[in-house]
């Protein structure tokens, strides 16, 4: 079992799992260290984990981490980094999965999704592989199976975004890949490697930042406002942002729910919306995406308000920085704001420029 690494804030990114989500906040964990490492905290909750990037800050930090994410195929990444503290997926793991065993394989991928995200070839891969990490119910049981299997999903999910055009499956866009064109960037390279070969990079990749801090950490998947735990000295939150004035947040369930398919792979067929032409879930939504931005942001500041809170945003956004503070305010008396110019890669600025901002409230 590996122990906790030892870190600073230069060498730091050498120890955080890559990843290709949106919005990761993986690149700016120097500077969210610079400004969090001075806060007295043991007990963290990362509301919106996402890619598991922060919290994974966190469990290096030494602190006892709480992940949490309403989307099941995040919270896979939470139970294979976060919760996980010594299993990993061995050479019998690895040959069991990626092989054609004695099973009758569904074509359920290869039937549903021809022409839209993937090659042929690539979807009957995804049909085997889904089936064996589901089929590693017969090798082992319990918290065991859970957590082998979340390793599994997770390092298939890195290879699934190396493989897509934006690293995501918003729209049917596999043209995208295949065409005769000359291009001006390299995503073409990782796009002809095999799933095969990405799944065992990012398996080597996760193998090696599997480790333990000495705390319980935990991973859950539940709406944020609905929690009822909130007993923790820090709760960090990245939401979602609005895209307009009393908009909803960005819908990462519309994004990456290819991989939430995946998590549940035998009752994918009746959760599509098949009317649209690239085969999205049908949207659950949440209490976040129920109410306005501003009522949800105040509802999980009252929620929270005996801990120390620290949100991540980007501005310029709805509701503004102002608002914010303003919305904060009303629990707590110290609130500070740091700024760091940034732009996401996919993020179309207009010419204005971007910040990242880190709202602390104590």
């Amino acid at each position: 079992m590996n122990t906790c690494p030892q870190f600073t804030q230069n060498n730091l990114l050498s120890f955080v799992p890559s990843t290709r989500y949106q919005g990761s906040k993986r690149k700016i964990l120097p500077w969210i260290y610079k400004n969090l490492k001075g806060l007295e905290f043991q007990t963290v909750l990362d509301g919106f984990g996402g890619t598991g990037s922060v919290s994974y800050l966190f469990k290096l930090m030494g602190k006892k981490v709480t992940y949490n994410d309403v989307l099941k195929s995040n919270y896979q990444t939470g139970v294979a980094l976060i919760r996980n503290s010594n299993v990993v997926l061995d050479a019998s793991d690895l040959e069991f999965l990626l092989k054609v065993n004695g099973f009758e394989y569904p074509s359920f991928i290869q039937d549903t999704f021809k022409d839209i995200y993937y090659l042929d070839h690539e979807n009957e891969w995804l049909d085997t592989v889904v089936f064996n990490i589901q089929k590693l119910s017969e090798k082992y049981g319990g918290k065991l199976l859970r957590t082998k299997q979340a390793l599994a999903y997770h390092v298939l999910f890195q290879a699934c975004l190396c493989k897509r055009p934006f690293n995501l499956f918003h729209r049917k866009n596999l043209y995208l890949r295949t065409a005769k064109v000359k291009r001006s960037f390299h995503n073409k390279g990782t796009w002809d490697r095999g799933f095969e070969e990405l799944f065992l990079r990012f398996h080597k990749e996760t193998t090696g930042r599997i480790f333990s801090n000495g705390c319980r950490n935990k991973a859950i998947c539940k709406d944020v406002i609905k929690m009822k735990e909130n007993d923790f000295d820090l709760v960090y939150l990245d939401p979602p942002y609005a895209k307009s004035d009393n908009g909803t947040g960005k819908d990462y369930f519309r994004l990456y729910h290819f991989v939430e398919g995946l998590i549940d792979y035998h009752n994918w067929e009746r959760k599509i919306d098949w009317e649209t032409i690239n085969r999205r879930l049908k949207k659950k939504k949440t209490e976040w995406d129920n109410n306005s931005i501003e009522h949800s942001f105040d509802t999980v500041f009252r929620k929270f308000k005996d801990s120390i809170i620290i949100i991540s945003y980007g501005s310029p956004g709805t509701p503004s920085i102002k608002r914010i503070k303003e919305l904060l305010g009303q629990y707590k008396s110290d609130i500070r704001v740091k700024k760091k110019e940034y732009k996401y890669s996919l993020k179309n600025n207009n010419g204005k420029r971007l910040y990242e901002v880190l709202i602390i409230a104590q």
